[in-house]
């Protein structure tokens, strides 16, 4: 469940083009988003930023610097024309290494938090949770709906890395889509386990700040491995699609454009972590 108070918001702006931006106003984000699933109190709003931000320093300076490095890496290979499945797969990895080593520079202000939350806070993240899962089932309801929901989130990524995508690459990811559809039903009855888990958890102060260490050390911890098994054969299937098929159809130009972007992204991140 991924709105259990603090969204990492520094690697999710890897798909931003706007990333020091979003790095100096992430500690603001992430207590907005906190307030809004929690309906925080003006001091808790003041505790939590100011922990946020020493929390966002330490990741700039030694995280960023990190996937910069990676992003620098994988450049020299796309050059060669070839996409190694391997390879491919050996960054999918690195990514969610990244998002796990991120989320845990945050557990302790997480938790923190999380003990002096009262009942009706806790109600309140019910509520608005409950809200996001029944949007999520309306907005999925049918396979063609879900279909499109996923697309839409596949095509913005991929064209932020290699620019805009041709009609005949539209269908492949359509085709692609339709034959390994994302597990939206498992996700939302996922989230909902995930949080009468944490719901659970609040009863017992210790169990709570266990729930909460975990989770921010190990997110995958509450999923329901039904939903995690799902998720991860739909993950492979993407990468088998990007190496052996996507990627042979990738112009010269869009091939310029990823490896500008790689370079142009890993000089962003480091002139964040540079950053005093």
């Amino acid at each position: 469940m991924k709105k259990i108070f603090l969204f990492f918001t520094i690697l999710m702006s890897l798909g931003c083009s706007r990333l020091d931006m979003v790095a100096r106003w992430a500690d603001v984000t992430a207590v907005s988003r906190a307030d809004k699933y929690f309906d925080l109190t003006s001091q808790q709003e003041k505790e939590l930023k100011q922990d946020l931000q020493k929390d966002i320093t330490r990741l700039r300076k030694e995280l960023l610097p990190e996937v910069a490095q990676s992003l620098r890496e994988l450049e020299p290979e796309i050059k060669k024309g070839h996409m190694n499945p391997a390879l491919l797969a050996k960054n999918f990895m690195l990514v969610q290494d990244y998002f796990k080593k991120g989320a845990g520079y945050f557990k302790n202000t997480a938790a923190k938090i999380a003990t002096q939350l009262k009942k009706n806070q806790f109600d309140h993240f019910a509520v608005k949770v409950r809200a996001d899962i029944e949007e999520s089932k309306q907005d999925n309801d049918t396979a063609e709906k879900a279909q499109r929901t996923a697309y839409k989130r596949y095509r913005r990524s991929v064209e932020f890395w290699i620019g805009g995508i041709s009609a005949k690459q539209q269908d492949e990811l359509e085709d692609f889509l339709k034959t390994h559809p994302y597990p939206w039903a498992l996700q939302n009855k996922s989230r909902e386990h995930s949080l009468k888990l944490f719901l659970n958890s609040s009863q017992n102060p210790e169990a709570l700040k266990k729930f909460v260490l975990d989770y921010y050390t190990d997110y995958e911890s509450s999923r329901l491995p039904e939903f995690t098994e799902a998720l991860n054969a739909h993950k492979y299937a993407f990468q088998i699609f990007l190496a052996e098929k996507f990627w042979k159809g990738l112009s010269p130009e869009q091939k310029e454009n990823l490896q500008e972007n790689l370079i142009a992204r890993a000089e962003d991140l480091e002139k964040i972590a540079q950053r005093p």
